[in-house]
């Protein structure tokens, strides 16, 4: 009877048990099974991602470490993560310490992790920009700076696959044709913007690079200061107090500021405040009908998400016929 009575069950045991099993058909069960045709590649931002997608082609699978909605500055190894790079064949960061939450940072060290950033910097500091007693990580927001990650990128894949190293350099040329017509296309656009309306103010402090790139015309060196500012430093979980937002006034007020410009992964209590503080003063100041993208890129590529923020500044500071846009 009781063995009967068991057969009855089993059915039931057995279903549960399936349900309890990992799902190997996500994409991350897939990334982590082993392929011998493609390089599994761990890449810690989007940005770089897209880039390494790029030049890697059907030859490579990448998986993005740290997810479009959280902060890559503040950022701590969990659950899942070492087997994420124990399973990869190469590792890429953006570097320049944009990754500096501990547990990240000690293991990308330990694991000779390609810092595309540190790459670019060893040979050209001149080209980097100071923040907070450091180096300002956002570099990808200056594309020209950013596109010299690619050949970095070209020469690690073919370390890492030899046998297609012409497919490697041919996609990173066609990448550097791309990128190149991007900073041509975003500079053309910005230069429609009368000089005296390219004032910037995001959230946080993640748009130096293209505020020197794209809104100061022939300036000397720093003058890219007075066309961007924010109420947040370099990783935005600071707190804002009242000098910081006594200082966006005064800016905006000096350059006759109409807009401020919200981040798509970042609370926008900090612009708010700044809105209410200059309506209690008598001026006006809207937040932009878009979100820009900075440390979360939004899109299906880097080349788009760079787009998108272009169009965005300058539909809001200077809005022209759609034919003089992208």
């Amino acid at each position: 009877m009781r063995y009967l009575k068991f057969l009855w069950i089993a059915p039931f045991i057995f279903l549960l048990s399936l349900r309890s099993l990992p799902d190997r058909n996500t994409p991350l069960q897939k990334w982590m099974e082993p392929d011998s045709k493609k390089l599994h590649i761990l890449v810690t931002t989007r940005m770089c991602a897209s880039l390494v997608e790029e030049v890697g082609g059907d030859r490579v699978h990448v998986w993005t470490l740290i997810d479009e909605d959280l902060d890559p500055h503040s950022y701590q190894l969990v659950k899942g993560d070492a087997e994420k790079f124990r399973r990869a064949d190469l590792i890429i960061a953006n570097g320049l310490h944009l990754e500096h939450g501990r547990s990240l940072q000690n293991l990308l060290k330990e694991k000779e992790a390609l810092f595309l950033g540190d790459k670019i910097f060893s040979l050209s500091p001149d080209l980097f920009l100071p923040m907070d007693n450091g180096i300002d990580p956002h570099f990808w927001m200056d594309v020209s700076l950013f596109s010299r990650s690619v050949p970095y990128i070209v020469e690690a894949l073919q370390k890492k696959d030899p046998a297609h190293s012409q497919e490697y350099a041919v996609r990173g040329g066609q990448l550097l044709l791309q990128l190149d017509l991007l900073d041509h296309k975003i500079r053309v656009l910005m230069s429609k913007i009368p000089l005296e309306k390219r004032y910037l103010v995001t959230s946080h402090d993640a748009f130096q690079y293209f505020a020197r790139r794209y809104l100061v015309k022939n300036g000397a060196e720093g003058d890219h200061l007075e066309h961007f500012l924010a109420p947040e430093g370099v990783s935005p979980d600071g707190q804002i107090g009242a000098l910081d937002i006594q200082k966006i006034i005064r800016h905006v007020v000096k350059n006759r500021v109409s807009v401020v410009f919200a981040e798509s992964n970042i609370s926008k209590d900090s612009l708010n405040k700044i809105i209410e503080a200059c309506r209690s003063q008598g001026v006006e100041l809207r937040l932009s009908r878009a979100d820009l993208y900075a440390d979360s890129m939004g899109e299906e590529s880097y080349i788009k998400m760079m787009e998108h923020n272009a169009r965005v500044i300058q539909s809001e500071l200077y809005p022209i016929h759609p034919d003089e846009n992208f």
